[in-house]
């Protein structure tokens, strides 16, 4: 605004004393004063910083060569390039440190030409008295250096907010990381920046299947909701057990447990899972679930550059998967090897040997339940 006033203050003065150059160039300066305000009201806050900063210059050489250079300290209108030596710093910083120093360079350059006489340069324009040439100069000066504050502070505002939005974004980013991967895996990952793998002695892997679901899949409307909060209902169960729910592959859900924490108790645990799934399918009449688990040494770790997954690999995960493509339709089958670390407490029965793909015959038990009181006391 101070600018777009100079300009009309002094277009008027020209106007009167018939400077008609004068009054041609503060009727540019009118209009670029006036572009950068319309910049400014339509929120293109970059586009107006550097509409300013490349039309002033032109401006201000034009100014000088109509006042014209007759020896030192005499000129006024070079006095308009001190705040933008100051401003390119500000503003510009987006185009690099190049850019900055080549405009503060050329600014700094004409100031110091002029304000020194180096160069010698006749008025094009009508004399102004001296009173009116130090006048001009100190209004212009502190228009110039205004104006750039008031730009530089809404451009930095601008900033602060881009900035808030940036960390409200990677916030959601953040927690939407760490609803794909287990919280200290996805904390890892932003630390070090790299994919990883680690062996784990001890753990269990369940396999979970709902039968039937291909065929389902064909007569039931919206089975993709069905499915959604049937695993829905599982997602709650697991973390309400402090299990990691690994992945889902079509209708299959996948949960480890004693991993990527260790945990003593990971079989009984991943067989209590199996329990209360095994009771939250009821909750959808027709469906039934084919459970499989077994326990055992895993690698696990996040692979790849896309895609970003913890999962789990080893003899542990195709055994267990073996559980339960090879298990009983509403059954939990689980391996020799988890039957091994379950507590008395819970009841199996065995179901004898069956032949395992690159495995062999292996003996495997159906998990029937828990005796009464111990399951009361887990509940």
């Amino acid at each position: 605004m101070l600018l777009l006033a100079y300009a009309v203050v002094w277009s008027g003065v020209a106007l009167v004393r018939g400077d008609w150059l004068t009054l041609a160039l503060q009727s540019i300066s009118f209009c670029g004063a006036a572009w950068v305000w319309y910049c400014l009201a339509r929120g293109q806050l970059g586009l107006a910083s550097h509409s300013y900063f490349w039309v002033v210059i032109p401006v201000v050489v034009c100014l000088v060569a109509l006042e014209g250079i007759a020896g030192p300290f005499r000129s006024m209108n070079h006095y308009h390039l001190l705040p933008l030596t100051v401003g390119a710093y500000l503003l510009f910083f987006e185009h690099g440190e190049r850019a900055r120093r080549l405009y503060a360079g050329g600014c700094l350059a004409i100031f110091v030409s002029v304000e020194l006489g180096l160069l010698t340069l006749p008025a094009l324009g009508l004399p102004y008295p001296p009173e009116a040439q130090r006048a001009g100069r100190w209004i212009l000066f502190f228009a110039s250096f205004a104006s750039l504050m008031y730009v530089a502070e809404l451009f930095l505002a601008d900033l602060a907010e881009a900035e808030k939005q940036l960390a409200g974004a990677n916030t959601r980013l953040e927690e939407l990381l760490e609803n794909m991967l287990p919280a200290s895996i996805s904390q890892r990952l932003r630390r070090e920046g790299r994919t990883f793998a680690d062996a784990f002695g001890e753990c269990s892997v369940l396999f979970a299947d709902i039968v039937g679901y291909t065929t389902l899949s064909e007569s039931v409307p919206n089975v993709v909701n069905l499915l959604d909060a049937i695993f829905s209902r599982f997602d709650d169960l697991t973390e309400h057990c402090g299990l990691e729910k690994i992945k889902t592959i079509g209708d299959a859900y996948m949960v480890a447990a004693g991993i990527p924490e260790a945990r003593p108790d990971h079989a009984s645990a991943l067989a209590e899972l199996a329990l209360r799934m095994q009771a939250a399918i009821k909750e959808f009449p027709g469906l039934a679930i084919r459970i499989g688990i077994n326990s055992g040494a895993v690698v696990a770790g996040v692979i790849g550059k896309k895609r970003f997954i913890y999962d789990l690999w080893g003899d542990t995960v195709n055994i267990a998967a073996r559980m339960e493509s090879q298990g009983i339709s509403g059954e939990i089958q689980i391996s020799e090897a988890t039957r091994a670390m379950l507590p008395a407490s819970f009841v199996c029965e065995e179901r004898g040997e069956i032949h395992i793909k690159g495995k062999g015959p292996m003996r495997v038990f159906l998990l029937k339940g828990r005796l009464q009181q111990d399951a009361a006391t887990s509940g």
